[in-house]
């Protein structure tokens, strides 16, 4: 366990939000049925992935220790943090924008924000504009934007590097809802779904409101994971099906229906081991996505080419199921 760092000292030394290296990590996440309507609060089923991770890592500070720079380091608005963040996927260097850099700040202060308030008395006595901008690396082997979770890891995964820092022992349940309060920053309205999924140990039941349940799952399978390349923002996902539920809510609605049948049909499959009737439930899933515009040509594409030639006795090694992942969640 990392020694929680000084809280209150000398105002002319270094006030460090956490100690370097210190870390959190989170799992990506799959979303088998339910995308988009769990946010309207209907219910889904999803599953962590435990080898792709995201950690987070914390650094030294990245401005000189005097008084005078320190003070300059807490502004109000936090800007001198925007430059802190670096992000490597699979080992590589990737340059994150501005404005991503403005939301992972503010979704740092918000951590801090959330666990002054959680956790009465608090570890945490100081504002978030009183301490250094240090160095904050992003580790990540998920694709971000390729609805595999990754803003609800990194969620999660910043939450959990705090409360180290911070000595909090946080459970799973509440790491997940305050990953859930941050996850808002990125995608504008969380349903709760991801942040959940990806701090849970086995295939989940989620719905809005009620929260999560482990299922069962009888009979072990092959998943395969598409990635078409294609990359859009959650936000922009969840905007577009706001405004045809604004033209269309009739639509809608039925659609995301259909989409709470199939997840009752998803979890009794898993729960008979019926692999082939899972299957033929995540194609008619993907076809209730379509209606609702949330597809794309290149998930068309896998979701066809899969269904000819993927899910068949004659290829060795059997894939029992796949999931074609892009912008679906």
């Amino acid at each position: 366990m990392t020694t929680p760092v000084q809280q209150n000292p000398d105002k002319n030394s270094t006030r460090l939000l956490a100690k370097p290296q210190t870390t959190g990590v989170a799992c990506g996440k799959v979303i088998l049925v339910g995308e988009h309507s769990a946010v309207d609060g209907f219910p889904a089923i999803a599953l962590p992935l435990k080898s792709q991770t995201l950690r987070i890592r914390f650094g030294e500070p990245i401005i000189a220790q005097s008084s005078e720079t320190l003070a300059l380091s807490s502004t109000a608005d936090n800007s001198a943090w925007h430059q802190c963040w670096s992000l490597t996927i699979d080992e590589k260097n990737v340059e994150i924008a501005e404005q991503e850099r403005a939301r992972l700040t503010q979704s740092l202060a918000l951590a801090c924000e959330l666990l002054t308030i959680d956790r009465q008395p608090s570890n945490l006595e100081d504002s978030f504009s009183d301490f250094v901008p240090q160095r904050i690396f992003i580790e990540s082997k998920l694709p971000l934007g390729a609805g595999m979770g990754g803003s609800a890891a990194l969620s999660a995964a910043l939450i959990r590097a705090l409360s180290e820092a911070l000595q909090l022992n946080l459970g799973v349940d509440d790491v997940s809802r305050l990953a859930n309060e941050l996850d808002g920053v990125f995608h504008g309205r969380a349903s709760g779904l991801d942040a959940a999924t990806v701090v849970s140990d086995s295939i989940i039941r989620f719905q809005k409101g009620k929260g999560s349940e482990p299922i069962l799952n009888r009979a072990g399978f092959w998943l395969l994971l598409i990635d078409t390349g294609e990359r859009t923002a959650t936000r922009e996902m969840v905007r577009r099906v706001a405004e045809l539920r604004g033209r269309e809510p009739h639509l809608v609605a039925a659609h995301f229906g259909e989409l709470a049948k199939l997840t009752s049909a998803c979890e009794a499959a898993l729960a008979k081991g019926d692999l082939a009737e899972l299957g033929s439930i995540l194609n008619q899933a993907h076809t209730q996505l379509q209606a609702i515009g949330v597809s794309t040509q290149g998930l068309d594409a896998c979701v066809e080419c899969s269904a000819k030639h993927v899910i068949t006795n004659e290829i060795p090694p059997k894939v029992d199921v796949y999931l074609t992942m892009s912008r679906l969640a």
